[in-house]
C-alpha cells in the first residue's frame, strides 16, 4: 500500500491537536460550570455550552468556504490556528479569575476557530491526496480525530480530578496543544489557491445559494443531509453520556466524561472500517448498514440492564456504526463538488452539520427540561427519530440497500 503524501501528516496533526482541545477546554468548561452550578443543573449546562460551541458554524461557515477557495488554504490554517492559541490563552486567565460568563464567551470563541478551519481543512485534502487515494486519506483524518476525541475526553476528566478545582491550571495544557498544533500548520505544503476572485461573503444567504446548487444534484445531497444527521447524533450522544452516567451509574460528571470515549474509539474503528471496505472507491452501501447501528444501539441503552460492561459495549457499537456511516458519505461529498466551488460546498456542509449539533443542543435541553426525560429515553428518541432517517434514505436511493446487502453478504462466513 503507497504511502500518503507528507503534506497529510501535518495536516492530520494540525486537526488532532485541534480535535484534542476542543474536547478539553468544552469538557473542561462543562465541568467547572457543573461543579460551580450543582449537579441538577448537568442537562442545561451541557445544553447551553452545545449551543455556545454549534452557533459559530452558523455565523461563519459562509465567510470560511469563501476564505478557503479565495486563499491558500494552507494560509487560512495558519492563522486560524493562531487564533486558538490567543483564546485558549484567555480560557486560561477566565478560569483563574472564575469568570462563568466569559467561558461561554470563549467557547463561542473557540468555535469560531474550528469553524473557520472546516471548509479548509477538508478543502486540502483532494489537493494533497490522488484520487485513488481519498477514502483512505479521509479514513486516516476520522480515525486520528475520534482518537483525539478519546484522549481529549480522556485527559479532560484527569485534568479535572488532578487539578482539584484549580482548573486553570489545567487549561495549560490546552494551550500547550494549541501551539503545537499551530507549528504543525506552518509544515503543511502551499497548495494552489482554487479560486482567488471569489467574493468574501459574510451573510447566510451565499450557504443557501450554494445549498440550492447542492439540491440539484440528489446524491450530494444526500451525502450533505447525511452528513449533518451524524453530527446531530454524535453531539447528542457526547452531550447526554454526562447525564447518562451519572443517573444510571451514579457516577461523576468527571468519570461520565469517560464514557465518551466507549464511543469515540468505536466511531474510529468504524471509519478505519469503512475505509478498508471502500478500497479505492467511495462505498454509499455502508451508509444502511451503518444507520441501522444508530437505530439499535441508542435503544439498547435505555433497553439494556444497568451493567457498566453492558453499556459501554453497547456504546462503542454506536461508535462503529457511526463511522461506517459517515465516512463514505464525508468522501462523497469531497469528490462529487466541483473542484472551483468544494469550499463553498463544504462550507455549506459545515453549516449544516452544525445546524445538527445545534438541534443537538436544543434535543437535549428539550428532553432534560420540558419534557422531564431520562438520559437513557433520550436515547431511545434518538433511535426512534434515526430509524425515520434511514427508512426515507431506502425509499430514496433504494440501489444504497442493495449495496448494503451485497457487502453483508461479502463480510459474512
Amino acid at each position: 500500500m503507497p504511502r500518503l503524501p507528507a503534506g497529510l501528516t501535518a495536516l492530520n496533526t494540525a486537526q488532532f491537536l485541534g480535535a484534542m482541545n476542543d474536547n478539553i477546554l468544552k469538557l473542561l468548561i462543562v465541568y467547572f460550570l457543573i461543579q460551580h452550578q450543582g449537579a441538577a443543573q448537568a442537562g442545561l449546562i451541557n445544553a447551553s455550552s452545545g449551543m455556545a460551541f454549534a452557533l459559530p458554524f452558523l455565523l461563519l461557515s459562509a465567510p470560511a468556504g469563501c476564505l478557503a477557495d479565495r486563499y491558500r488554504k494552507s494560509r487560512v490554517s495558519v492563522v486560524v490556528k493562531l487564533l486558538e492559541v490567543m483564546v485558549t490563552a484567555l480560557a486560561v486567565a477566565a478560569f483563574a479569575l472564575r469568570l462563568t460568563g466569559a467561558l461561554y464567551g470563549l467557547l463561542f470563541l473557540m468555535a469560531c476557530h474550528s469553524a473557520l478551519f472546516a471548509p479548509a481543512k477538508y478543502g486540502i485534502i483532494p489537493e494533497l491526496a490522488p484520487r485513488e487515494e481519498l477514502s483512505r486519506a479521509n479514513g486516516l483524518i476520522e480515525s486520528c480525530t475520534f482518537l483525539a476525541i478519546i484522549f481529549g475526553t480522556t485527559l479532560a476528566s484527569l485534568l479535572t480530578q488532578a487539578s482539584n478545582g484549580r482548573f486553570w491550571t489545567a487549561a495549560l495544557c490546552c494551550l500547550a496543544l494549541a501551539v503545537a498544533g499551530l507549528v504543525a500548520a506552518l509544515r503543511l505544503p502551499a497548495v494552489p489557491v482554487a479560486a482567488p476572485d471569489r467574493p468574501v461573503r459574510f451573510l447566510p444567504a451565499e450557504i443557501w445559494r450554494t445549498l440550492r446548487q447542492v439540491r440539484q444534484d440528489r446524491w450530494l445531497l444526500l451525502a450533505v443531509g447525511g452528513q449533518a444527521w451524524f453530527m446531530l447524533v454524535g453531539a447528542f450522544a457526547q452531550l447526554n453520556l454526562i447525564g447518562y452516567g451519572m443517573q444510571r451509574f451514579a457516577l461523576s460528571e468527571a468519570e461520565s466524561g469517560y464514557l465518551f470515549l466507549a464511543a469515540a474509539l468505536g466511531i474510529g474503528a468504524g471509519a478505519q472500517a469503512a475505509a478498508r471496505i471502500s478500497g479505492r472507491r467511495v462505498e454509499l452501501g455502508l451508509v444502511p448498514l451503518g444507520g441501522a447501528g444508530l437505530v439499535l444501539a441508542p435503544l439498547f441503552l435505555q433497553l439494556a440492564p444497568p451493567a457498566l460492561p453492558l453499556a459501554v459495549g453497547i456504546i462503542i457499537l454506536f461508535g462503529v456504526s457511526a463511522g461506517l456511516f459517515s465516512l463514505p458519505l464525508q468522501t462523497f461529498i469531497q469528490l462529487r463538488a466541483r473542484a472551483d466551488l468544494r469550499g463553498e460546498v463544504l462550507a455549506a456542509a459545515s453549516f449544516m452539520n452544525w445546524v445538527g449539533i445545534l438541534l443537538a443542543a436544543l434535543l437535549t435541553w428539550l428532553c432534560s427540561g420540558p419534557l422531564r426525560f431520562s438520559a437513557a429515553q433520550g436515547f431511545s428518541l434518538l433511535g426512534l427519530a434515526t430509524l425515520a432517517v434511514v427508512l426515507g434514505i431506502l425509499r430514496s436511493f433504494p440501489a444504497m440497500g442493495r449495496r448494503a446487502v451485497k457487502i453483508t453478504s461479502r463480510l459474512l462466513p
